[in-house]
C-alpha cells in the first residue's frame, strides 16, 4: 500500500482539483500550526485525533484575529475533507465525524465600514457635474443622487 491510502490528509488532497490543491495545502498548514502542531510535517499531522473543541478553537482564534466569515468557513471545510477521509478509511468512527461535522463555521458578512459624507460635500459634488457640458456630467448627477439618497454602497450599486 502505498502512503496515499494511508493518510487521510493526501486521500483528500488527492480528490481537489489541481487549481484548490495549493489553497487547501496553505490553509490545512495553518490549521494545523495554529492548532499546535507547528513543528510538525503537514502530512504527519494526526487529523484523525481532532475533537470538536479543536475545531471550535480554530474557529474562534480566526474571528479573534480578523478573518472573514468566508474564510472561516473555508478552514472547517477543510478540516471537514479531511476527516472524511478519515471516516473512509476507519481511522475515525460514524460519531466523531458527525461531532466534527456539526461544529459550524463562524457566521455573517464582512463589509466594510460605511462612512457619512457631509450635505456641503454632496452639494460640491453635484455643482461639479452640474458644470461639466458632457452627458458624463448628468451621469454622474444621477449616480451620486442614488447613492446619496438611498444610502447604498458603491458596491451595491454595481
Amino acid at each position: 500500500m502505498s502512503d496515499l491510502s494511508k493518510n487521510p490528509l493526501l486521500q483528500y488532497m488527492a480528490r481537489l482539483a489541481p487549481s484548490s490543491q495549493q489553497t487547501m495545502r496553505y490553509i490545512l498548514q495553518d490549521a494545523a500550526d495554529r492548532l499546535g502542531f507547528v513543528d510538525c510535517n503537514l502530512v504527519e499531522v494526526p487529523w484523525h485525533r481532532l475533537e470538536p473543541g479543536h475545531v471550535i478553537a480554530l474557529v474562534a482564534a480566526l474571528r479573534t484575529d480578523g478573518y472573514a466569515p468566508n474564510s472561516s468557513s473555508l478552514y472547517v471545510n477543510a478540516i471537514r475533507g479531511v476527516m472524511n477521509e478519515a471516516w473512509r478509511q476507519g481511522l475515525i468512527d460514524h460519531e466523531q465525524l458527525l461531532r466534527i461535522r456539526e461544529v459550524k463555521p463562524a457566521t455573517g458578512s464582512r463589509l466594510p465600514p460605511g462612512r457619512n459624507l457631509r450635505r456641503s460635500l454632496i452639494r460640491e459634488l453635484m455643482d461639479v457635474c452640474a458644470a461639466d457640458p458632457r452627458p458624463q456630467g448628468v451621469r454622474d448627477a444621477a449616480i451620486i443622487a442614488l447613492l446619496y439618497g438611498t444610502g447604498m454602497r458603491k458596491s451595491e450599486s454595481v
